[in-house]
């Protein structure tokens, strides 16, 4: 595949394809002296050059987005090499003529002309032809165009039309004046790196199994607070909780639940193709999470050394949500401090709620105050607060607490839930009703 010098071998290639058209058309003596060269036309003009000169300058790149999307980025995230990405690129030339005498270039212009219109290809044949003839030592191009001759693309030379007004404007940016000129469009360039991505070593062995798809399906998901049930069909669940799952094909080789980024093992004993039972774990970090059932396959056992270890990935289920319950400490769930007054009148206060399994430091945290007792107007106040976020870039932490400013709420006491990322802590009752957890606002 062509690399960096494939522009500098593409033009050499249009110069000497000229070359060619006119010396096949006609002799010395009819075409005249003239020069082929690539430069810009403001150069030439100004040089004013002694003999015709005609010049093929490619004056503009546009990507093939077609060919430049049929390979992946050269380099992962991780920043190692993967690849080769391919460079595809239409290239725009313009062929113009140059001398001191207006018709003197006339006649190799016209040859030239006819000859690529004759031949709108840079055939492989052509190409391998023009890296045979004779360099200099050490010159790139012998080598750039026989992989121009090599590439898939092949490439075609093609004239454009060009509206008046845009003709004018493309000879203004040469900063020269208008001449006698053609437009054409060469292409397709594929260039590449010629550095390599490092192979992997050799396989010394294959390894494979055979295992049957079962397709696993999560229906329905059951609570219940200890293996021996009663079971609920409920949104929320309490850490430590048993989970009954209730779908088709659960049961595989080596199978688990994944508890949003938690992953439990499934207790064979527990597991059946139509059901499986899962304890929560105690520590499980409160939240609204998802519940996907996930089956792995052992990798196959083989003869050399090393032995097979571990797993290869296998089906994944559809997912459920849960929500897992914020669990508060049952004594002094919440604490008051830091006591203000504003000038207007206002009580603001921190409070603290302590939980007994530990949240996320970055976790929406919220605090819902409910009155226990109705006001003048007849109707029972609410509150909502947030937690401040920590600053940014500070990490991620397990917190047993969290800070909440309080502002603005009269003296009373108050039903206190915490929110966790959705979640609600639970309320305790008894048979006379809900009995709290109660926070008591002072004056």
């Amino acid at each position: 595949m062509p690399d960096g010098f494939a522009i500098a071998a593409l033009n050499h290639a249009m110069r000497t394809r000229i070359q060619q058209c006119i010396n096949d058309a006609a002799d010395v003596q009819q075409s005249g002296q003239f020069d082929i060269v690539t430069r810009p036309p403001d150069q030439i003009g100004a040089a004013n050059p002694a003999r015709p000169t005609l010049t093929i300058y490619p004056w503009r790149l546009t990507p093939n987005t077609s060919w430049m999307s049929s390979r992946t980025a050269a380099y992962a995230a991780s920043g190692e090499r993967r690849d080769s990405a391919l460079l595809a690129l239409d290239i725009l030339y313009v062929l113009a003529v140059y001398g001191q005498d207006s018709s003197a270039g006339d006649a190799p212009f016209g040859l030239a002309l006819i000859g690529l219109h004759e031949t709108p290809v840079l055939t492989r044949d052509r190409l391998r032809a023009m890296a045979a003839a004779n360099f200099p030592n050490g010159s790139p191009l012998p080598q750039a165009l026989r992989d121009l001759a090599e590439q898939p693309a092949p490439i075609t030379v093609e004239p454009l039309f060009q509206e008046m007004e845009e003709f004018s404007q493309i000879w203004s940016t040469f900063n020269s004046g208008v001449r006698t000129g053609m437009f054409y469009r060469v292409g397709t360039l594929l260039m590449e790196s010629p550095r390599r991505a490092a192979s992997a070593p050799p396989v010394r062995e294959s390894r494979h199994s055979v295992s049957l798809l079962r397709g696993p399906v999560l229906q329905r998901v059951l609570i219940a607070g200890t293996a021996a049930g009663p079971f609920a069909e409920r949104a929320i669940a309490w850490p430590g909780d048993v989970v009954r799952l209730e779908g088709s094909g659960l049961r595989g080789a080596i199978t688990a639940l994944a508890v949003g980024a938690v992953l439990v093992p499934a207790d064979p004993a527990r597991l059946r193709s139509d059901r499986m039972e899962i304890t929560l774990p105690a520590d499980l970090r409160p939240g609204l999470v998802s519940l996907q059932v996930r089956q792995d396959l052992p990798k196959p056992p083989g003869t050399l050394p090393p032995p097979a270890a571990g797993t290869v990935a296998g089906e994944r289920s559809n997912l459920l949500p849960l929500a897992i319950r914020p669990v508060l400490r049952p004594a002094d769930s919440f604490t008051i401090r830091n006591r203000q007054v504003t000038p207007q009148g206002a009580v603001g206060f921190d409070v603290t709620a302590h939980f007994d399994v530990a949240v996320g430091s970055h976790q929406r945290c919220e605090l819902m105050l409910n009155a226990t007792a109705a006001g003048p107007d007849g109707r029972f106040a609410a509150f909502a607060f947030s937690a401040p976020q920590p600053a940014p870039g500070v990490p991620e932490a397990s917190v047993d607490q969290r800070l909440i400013p309080i502002r603005g709420v009269p003296q009373g006491s108050y039903l206190a839930r915490v929110v966790i990322d959705g979640a609600e802590s639970a309320l305790t009752e008894d048979a006379g009703g809900i009995t709290g957890p109660i926070l008591a606002v002072p004056a």
